[in-house]
């Protein structure tokens, strides 16, 4: 409701500083509230005026809706349950408690996952041993009935979907998570509501002052002139962003579908009702709303409508009133945007800490799978290095896949800098990820084609990292690397600095679901491939040995447990891209508070070696504790040895190589009668080098030859190959191996 003339603080309306006038009315007014919610007030007045005038303005009428809009923060706080009081209190006492290393987030939908918001609850066991702290229920508010875009076409911001539950099962549920430690997530659709909203309805029935809740046109005269510069976000099946409404008889701006009517934040009473909405999902129970579509908010002629600067105002003037009601939960931002306007929704630029909390890291995400198919990490370590640096007070959301497509959200200038063609490599990874390309082993699907070519890609991570068809397929080495391949992304994300962000069902490796075909709500989405119910016989077997789903659970739930306590990797911890000539290998620092990791990861299908001489103190010093394994890495010959795909989290250590180890080799090489095979390389046991002391190996099973060695553990050992006649050396590998001891396997190095 609107704040009469009559309550503005003076007749003569501005003041010469109206802060000061405001802060002495609002203190006033409520005078009788505890202490902490006139200390906020004070705190966040000056942050809330600056933003929202920029948008609004600061004559009388603006100034009574944003006395409007403390009165709903005020409300929203008198109506705050004790219990999210006491949370917001103890969360005010530590400003880093969403940033610390163990923190690891998981998304789902309600449905998929476990049937209803009961389900839910009874799953919480599981997320627990997967190390989740973090838990993100995609879209649960009552939608409309048919089509409405995965649950965003709200009809009802103070109902959930009655197929996941009531309310009260989520203010439940909410509760019970956070006496688990888990933070829950809710998604907060803030760019357009369901055509059955009941503000859209009263609009259609002639309601004025909701027919101005939205962006709506007489004729096409100013749509058509908005087209010219507009994207649209699905060409294929929704195309335009204008949809004629016959029962308001005008034209209603729809950026996404035709059900979903986008909101006129122009008007201050939709900035006043959207936050009383928003604050009566804090007060549910949610730690984290994600804020939906926040590019969209404002529109302007001749733009593209996406990221101006009135949607950063409209989000600093949230993020005020949100501190005075609820300063213990924190914004997300869903802005899947080009990597230089993705980090302006974390505040940059002087407004640290005035806007999101946390964002997703589209641009990580994009490289990722850009460097996994290429086999080059060069444009990741561009990107990396041009993206300015997080605000201490905020995080990033780092995730190998979501419920959405992949965007080759790929920086023209970086690919330029690279010495590549910006379309030309979006297409190589639309081709590469929908199987086009001769060596791909993805089995993705494009998603809204444009006509250079380039598409989007849909497709769960095992789909696209070559996990299906190896699985399909049978063949044993096939599935070991794709393995490999799916748990060097993910490791990525674990380490990079932020939060890692689970998918569900990428835990078992799901592959892709095609029953949404039988679907005709679903079925025009190819994006719901990858969105499949959980499969929990799946989940079963993650504690069948030998298995997949063992296999990638232990190996993500690994990379959960080696974060716990880890200062190195906490939030607000350095990052540093550390450049080495190999193109396909990627080596990051993280420290923080005195500790130092060293991530270093091979994107490419060969074995690769990084040279001590190309890192930095106190890298080069040849002994490291290997984190994931929890065990001493030496390395003698100078450099780091990576098998295909392989990764290594270090850190400096000066501990010795452990006892000696039994250790297998295996290589197949061609001789001729009366040739032997020889091993030498950097150890006792294989001859120091020494072609004298180069040991026999046995061709019992030629042109397999094998021999046992016993090795210090922890030992990383390099050789070569020498065929012998008559004693005397003929031949030489000219390549190196390498293997660690007690391994069974030896690699070529390339």
């Amino acid at each position: 409701m609107n704040t009469s003339e009559r309550e503005l603080p003076i007749e003569a309306w501005p003041p010469d500083d109206p802060v000061e006038t405001l802060q002495s009315f609002l203190a006033d007014r409520y005078g009788d509230r505890p202490d902490t919610v006139q200390e906020r007030i004070e705190r966040q007045l000056p942050a809330l005026w600056r933003a929202y005038t920029e948008v609004y303005g600061d004559d009388r009428e603006s100034v009574t809706w944003l006395l409007g809009a403390v009165e709903a923060a005020v409300e929203a706080f008198d109506e705050r349950p004790d219990r999210l009081r006491s949370l917001d209190r103890s969360r005010a006492d530590v400003d880093d408690w969403f940033q610390d290393p163990e923190e690891v987030g998981y998304m789902c939908y309600v449905d998929l996952f476990a049937g209803d918001l009961e389900g839910v609850r009874e799953k919480i066991p599981y997320l627990k041993e997967l190390g989740v702290t973090y838990l993100h229920l995609m879209p649960l508010l009552e939608p409309r009935e048919g089509r409405n875009d995965g649950g965003y076409a709200v009809k009802d911001y103070r109902s959930v979907d009655p197929d996941l539950g009531t309310m009260e099962d989520l203010r439940e549920l909410a509760a019970d998570l956070q006496d688990e430690g888990i933070k829950l997530a809710l998604d907060f659709v803030m760019n357009h509501t369901a055509r059955e909203h009941e503000w859209a309805q009263a609009a259609m029935d002639g309601d004025e002052r909701f027919e101005d809740f939205y962006l709506t046109f007489e004729d096409r005269e100013l749509p058509d002139q908005y087209e010219q510069t507009l994207p649209e976000v699905f060409p294929d099946f929704a195309p335009g962003n204008f949809t004629y409404v016959d029962d308001l008889e005008q034209w209603v701006w729809t950026s996404f579908y035709d059900f979903q009517w986008d909101l006129d934040y122009t008007n201050p009473d939709v900035f006043v009702q959207m936050f009383r909405e928003m604050a009566f999902l804090a007060n549910v129970g949610t730690d984290v709303l994600r804020l939906d579509a926040v590019p969209f908010l404002w529109k302007e002629l001749g733009t593209d409508c996406r990221n101006l600067e009135e949607a950063h105002w409209i989000l600093r003037a949230y993020r005020a009133l949100m501190r005075i009601a609820a300063p213990g939960v924190l914004f997300k931002a869903e802005a899947i945007v080009a990597p230089e306007e993705t980090i302006k929704y974390l505040g940059t630029g002087g407004y640290e800490g005035e806007e999101c909390d946390i964002a997703y890291n589209a641009p990580l995400m994009a490289h990722l799978w850009h460097a996994l198919a290429s086999e080059n990490t060069r444009l990741l370590e561009q990107a990396l290095e041009e993206l300015p640096p997080t605000p201490e007070g905020a995080s990033w959301l780092n995730y190998v896949r979501c419920h959405d497509d992949i965007g080759w959200g790929l920086d023209d200038e970086d690919v330029r800098a690279v010495g590549q063609d910006p379309t030309s490599t979006r297409k190589f990874c639309s081709d590469f990820y929908a199987g086009d390309h001769p060596d791909s082993y993805a089995e993705g699907y494009r998603f809204q084609e444009e006509p250079t070519g380039v598409a989007r890609t849909s497709g769960t991570a095992a789909a696209l990292t070559g996990l299906q068809k190896a699985r399909v397929e049978g063949d044993p080495e096939d599935v070991d690397a794709a393995i490999q391949r799916y748990l060097l992304m993910h490791q990525a994300a674990f380490v990079m600095q932020g939060m890692p962000l689970l998918y569900s069902g990428d835990e078992v490796a799901q592959l892709n679901d095609f029953s949404y075909l039988n679907n005709p709500i679903k079925a025009e989405d190819n994006r719901w491939v990858h969105r499949s119910p959980m499969n929990w016989d799946a989940a079963e077997r993650r504690t069948l040995e030998g298995s997949v789903e063992q296999r990638v659970f232990e190996g993500i739930k690994r990379l959960s447990a080696v974060r716990e306590g880890r200062q190195a990797l906490h939030h607000r911890g350095e990052e540093i891209v550390h450049d080495v000539p190999n193109d396909s290998v990627f080596v990051v620092e993280r420290a923080h508070d005195g500790e130092h990791l060293l991530a270093v990861s091979n994107f490419s299908g060969e074995s690769r070696a990084v040279a001590f001489e190309d890192l930095p103190e106190p890298w080069d010093a040849g002994s490291y504790h290997e984190i994931i394994r929890e065990e001493t890495a030496v390395y003698p010959d100078g450099r780091i040895l990576l098998e295909p795909y392989g990764y290594r989290w270090l850190e400096p250590t000066d501990a010795a190589p452990g006892e000696a180890v039994s250790t297998h080799v295996e290589i197949d090489v061609e001789t001729e009668y009366g040739e032997e095979v020889f091993l030498t390389g950097d150890q006792e046991a294989l001859g120091n080098w020494d072609v004298e002391s180069a040991v026999p190996l046995s061709g019992e099973d030629y042109p397999t030859w094998e021999g046992e060695f016993d090795l210090p553990e922890g030992t990383y050992v390099e050789f070569e190959w020498l065929k012998k006649r008559d004693g005397e050396p003929i031949e030489w590998s000219g390549d190196r191996y390498f293997t660690k001891a007690g391994w069974d396997t030896a690699w070529l190095l390339e």
